[in-house]
């Protein structure tokens, strides 16, 4: 075993000594280039909420049938729960076509049924926590309210899917005021993160930890798909609206508690407000949902519906977010706010260049003897040259 290790390591000095020594330099440069760039497109890649350009998905079961529709990018692996809570892990991605098996029938929660003593217009307040922060009414708490994707709109309403500042701020507003109306604080942030590109959700980061540190009970990314109106057009306890898909990013140490208020909300709305949410979907990504455990992104309706619908769906959401955290129980010890993306970038870059050096001296040194000496110097004075560490004298 060790012979052949050595041989490897011989055969990859004598490539790149093979090469003009007036080159060698820049071939081995261009080897770690390479390596930097694979690394740090793995790393966003794991992290990354995309979405669709152009076109939506959809996502049929094993016998064909239609289960859900979104511009969403889904990746293999990713978890749908639809009206009837019933459970498809997408198998199979070709073209616009998801194919999906059935998994489970999931259940939601026990005591959602007890939690609701009024009718489904008119439910109890929250009750009172003590030791809950947030401001407004003492001791009740606040929710927040932020858009990562500002330019959303409603093209029958505004003539246009997207404009910088979108027709979503005003479905941000009607969740608000319904919110206030049952009696809690709303934080609700009018921060704008255009463009709409991969790095949205990062400078929306900003705006979700600040929006934290007034220590909410739970905190809401309003969004809106991209797909045929008829996919979230419904009448809903007398009123035209859209139905609304919850959002639960798979790639985040929270999950767990996330798909866990997913379920709570679904099922309250399911109690008061029959058919208002349309599924649940833990897709690939993190959609900032590591930051807090009752963090959900929320889908109102999509860029063909009309403004107005997506309002009155938000306003009965609100219903279904009143009797969720009524139920879930929100006077449990709230965690700290998590860190994350730029220390993870930051660890990630280190990580990369540590990797780049290795490689580089490894290539130029042409041996693991002679890598092993090199290594054993840059311990000593080249290491602190390498950080700049080291003062001229």
């Amino acid at each position: 075993m060790s012979k052949m290790r050595t041989g490897k390591s011989s055969k990859l000095g004598f490539a790149i000594y093979a090469v003009n020594p007036g080159r060698r330099h820049t071939v081995v440069l261009m080897l770690v280039a390479f390596l930097i760039a694979f690394l740090v497109s793995a790393s966003q890649g794991a992290y990354a909420e995309n979405e669709r350009e152009s076109g939506y998905y959809t996502l049929t079961d094993e016998g064909g049938r239609v289960l859900f529709r979104t511009a969403l990018q889904l990746s293999i692996g990713d978890i749908f729960i639809d009206s009837d809570n019933r459970a498809y892990e997408v198998r199979e991605i070709s073209g616009d076509n998801v194919r999906a098996r059935f998994l489970e029938v999931v259940k939601l929660i026990d005591s959602i049924d007890s939690a609701d003593s009024t009718s489904s217009t008119g439910i109890s307040p929250p009750p009172i926590i003590e030791g809950e922060a947030g401001g407004g009414l003492r001791g009740r708490g606040a929710i927040a309210i932020y858009h990562s994707h500002s330019d959303e709109s409603y093209q029958p309403t505004s003539g246009t899917s997207s404009k910088k500042w979108g027709d979503i701020y005003e479905v941000g507003k009607a969740l608000a005021a319904r919110l206030r109306q049952k009696g809690y604080e709303v934080i609700l942030s009018e921060a704008n993160h255009n463009p709409h590109d991969g790095a949205a959700y990062e400078r929306s980061r900003r705006t979700a930890v600040s929006l934290l540190k007034r220590q909410p009970v739970a905190i809401f990314d309003v969004h809106r798909d991209a797909v045929p109106p008829e996919e979230y057009n419904a009448r809903v306890s007398g009123e035209d609206v859209t139905k609304v898909t919850l959002i639960v990013g798979r790639q985040n140490q929270t999950r767990g508690t996330n798909i866990k208020f997913a379920k709570t909300l679904k099922a309250a709305a399911d109690r008061q407000h029959p058919g208002l949410v349309k599924g649940i979907l833990l897709a690939q990504g993190n959609y900032n949902q590591d930051l807090f455990p009752r963090a959900m992104l929320l889908e109102f309706g999509a860029s063909t519906n009309t403004l107005d619908r997506a309002i009155r769906s938000a306003e009965l959401f609100a219903d279904s977010i009143t009797l969720a955290l009524t139920t879930s129980g929100v006077a449990e010890s709230r965690p700290s706010i998590r860190g994350g993306g730029t220390a993870r970038s930051a660890l990630w870059m280190i990580g990369v260049v540590v990797a780049g050096a290795v490689l580089f001296i490894l290539l130029n040194e042409g041996s693991r003897h002679q890598l092993r000496k090199r290594l054993s110097r840059l311990r000593g004075s080249e290491f602190l040259n390498l950080f700049g560490l080291r003062r001229r004298k």
